[in-house]
């Protein structure tokens, strides 16, 4: 069975964490935490992708992760370099994906 780590956020984030925990077990993943919004959510997710504890990390939006850009993108390629995949329930559970280029990029 996969491990992934399921993060959410927002004022509904107990609907979404039901719904993709529900994607997670049907997908047959196990759920290593279920991280809400919290001062240290950033500092956990990679201590899971550091140590290779996990190979996929499941969002309602690659923003649950963190509103400041910079932050997603760090996550983001830190867990590129360990072959851990982020997947967006917006998505459809495909990977997630961001403009860097810049607020006017479209």
């Amino acid at each position: 069975m996969s491990k992934c780590c399921v993060i959410c956020v927002g004022r509904n984030a107990d609907r979404a964490a039901d719904r993709i925990e529900a994607y997670a077990k049907k997908a047959d993943f196990e759920i290593v935490e279920t991280i809400f919004k919290d001062t240290k959510s950033v500092e956990r997710l990679k201590f899971y992708i550091e140590r290779d504890s996990i190979i996929s990390i499941l969002v309602s939006s690659i923003y649950d992760v963190s509103s400041d850009k910079d932050v997603v993108k760090g996550i983001m390629e830190l867990a590129a370099e360990h072959g851990i995949s982020i997947n967006d329930e917006s998505r459809g559970y495909e990977p997630a994906l961001i403009s860097f280029e810049g607020d006017n990029a479209g």
